[in-house]
């Protein structure tokens, strides 16, 4: 089994968890064995594998040890009626939300629950209160039907312990938690009746090694696309284990000076322990020729792009003109408000310019965005989207895309964008869109954070519908170098080769 490592796996993906997602499905079209597996709890991910239609190839450690990794669903209970029949309690039930507050015969306030939708048949968590109405538990129900945790909290609903139990209702997972300097931490992690004994752990890390290390069977792979998570569980396998680092960013934290920067965190563990590795995977050629120059006896190293493109008729007649697209997560490295600015200053000239921004991140920086379209009345030019899984519509409809990251890894919105024929405007940076983009052929390089430049590189393409067209069938040709099938080809190469 070729397993994809992460961490988490959201029902929002970041550029990370998108690119496994697209690995596991060409995996899949060429019959490759291969799985998704995430090291954090999360009892929704069988849910949110199913949205992204991954649905039985997604599992984490805590399924695997709680005895739960298929994608059976429970038959559904009415909570209802199992609290005002059986337990004979008053339910209070909450108008903005699939919500009951639950009392018992005495009028007292025990329980608050949260469910899927109004049947009250999914429960998602309920809480349990004490009779000064603090809350001192708290139960947690996997998307799959089944009581999967059980937080118990002190005061100030600091976490004293956690259970994990299978779907017979038994505890495999215990952890207890101490307070040191305020701080809640872990203190013991306990593995009940794994293989007809108890297991003990002090850290999460000691917990994921021997979780790999029980998995692994002969000709299994672990591809790690969280260095930073987990690459130091990984690195602490049994020696016979292949693991190979995937590079799914920068490696250096200063991009102006690449052999000499401090290292990026994310990339510590396999760039100072390479001999624990079997392989490093990256987006780019000029990244394995930085990482070569910098470093003496890495692993072999293979440059597979993290994306590929299938086949995609383009009608151009689509196109609106002035429409822009900005794909990016809403963190300060994205630097999503130059684009804004871009627009502030084009809107006089294009009074029908519009940026649509699809993306999510940390609610203030968000709210800066936000706030800074109100305070510059750029409501009708700039319009949040959100998170959307599937994005070929919006880039149907897109005439350019703007890319403003101080770094990028490789940039799968970027190699998207082109696909559907729409050109990109980026920043020059590491490593991606130097690769994707020929500057005046498919679209422009600009020195990194020159905002004037941007704005002149936008405006001279909204001004010029020759230059549009060519730009925008240029992209289409030279997206057709990341093929699925080439990519395809890549894939087959570094599994052949991890076979001997």
């Amino acid at each position: 089994m070729n397993y994809f490592v992460g961490a988490y796996f959201n029902s929002q993906l970041t550029g990370i968890e998108k690119a496994q997602v697209n690995r596991l499905k060409l995996f899949m079209e060429q019959g490759w064995p291969a799985e998704c597996l995430y090291t954090k709890y999360n009892p929704r991910i069988h849910e949110n594998a199913k949205k992204f239609g991954i649905q039985g190839k997604c599992f984490t450690l805590y399924d695997y040890f709680q005895e739960a990794v298929a994608d059976d669903q429970e038959q559904p209970k009415d909570w209802v009626r199992f609290w005002q029949e059986t337990c004979h309690f008053r339910l209070e039930f909450v108008d903005i939300a699939p919500d009951i507050r639950v009392f018992d015969e005495c009028g007292r306030f025990i329980m608050y629950a949260h469910f899927t939708g109004k049947d009250y048949q999914w429960p998602v968590y309920i809480n349990y209160f004490d009779r000064d109405h603090q809350k001192v538990q708290r139960d947690i129900y996997d998307s799959r039907g089944f009581l999967s945790q059980s937080k118990f909290l002190r005061e100030q609903q600091q976490v004293q312990s956690e259970l994990f139990f299978n779907r017979q209702g038994q505890i495999k997972v215990e952890k207890t938690y101490q307070e040191i300097n305020e701080r809640t931490t872990l203190k013991r992690i306990i593995l009940r009746s794994y293989q007809q004994r108890d297991y003990f752990f002090d850290t999460e890390a000691e917990l994921q090694t021997f979780f790999f290390n029980n998995l692994f069977e002969a000709g299994d792979v672990y591809f790690c696309d969280k260095n930073g998570y987990i690459g130091q569980a990984l690195a602490d396998t049994a020696s016979d284990i292949p693991v190979c680092a995937v590079f799914h960013s920068t490696h250096a934290r200063e991009q102006d000076d690449v052999i000499q920067s401090p290292l990026k965190s994310p990339y510590r563990v396999p760039l100072a322990k390479p001999e624990k590795f079997s392989h490093f995977i990256v987006s780019t050629e000029l990244q394995k020729q930085d990482l070569l120059a910098r470093f003496d006896k890495l692993p072999t190293i293979s440059v597979i792009p993290v994306g590929y493109v299938g086949r995609i008729g383009v009608d151009f007649k689509k196109k609106k003109v002035h429409r822009i697209i900005g794909v990016a997560r809403f963190s300060p490295e994205k630097q999503v408000l130059h684009q804004i600015r871009v627009i502030e200053r084009l809107a006089a000239e294009f009074p029908d310019i519009e940026l649509h921004l699809f993306g999510f991140g940390g609610q203030s920086e968000e709210q800066k965005l936000r706030d800074y379209v109100e305070q510059h009345k750029l409501k009708n030019h700039v319009f949040f989207r959100g998170f959307v899984p599937n994005l070929a519509e919006e880039y149907a409809q897109a005439s350019l895309e703007m890319v403003t990251s101080k770094e990028e890894g490789f940039s799968l919105t970027t190699l998207e964008a082109l696909s559907h024929g729409v050109p990109v405007v980026s920043y020059n940076i590491n490593y991606g869109p130097t690769e994707m983009i020929e500057d005046n052929i498919n679209g422009n390089l600009v020195e990194r954070d020159n905002l004037d430049e941007l704005y002149r590189k936008v405006r001279d393409y909204l001004r010029d519908l020759q230059r549009q067209s060519k730009y925008m069938g240029n992209s289409v040709r030279i997206a057709e170098n990341y093929s699925k099938a080439i990519v395809a080809r890549k894939w087959g190469d570094l599994l052949e080769k991890m076979a001997y």
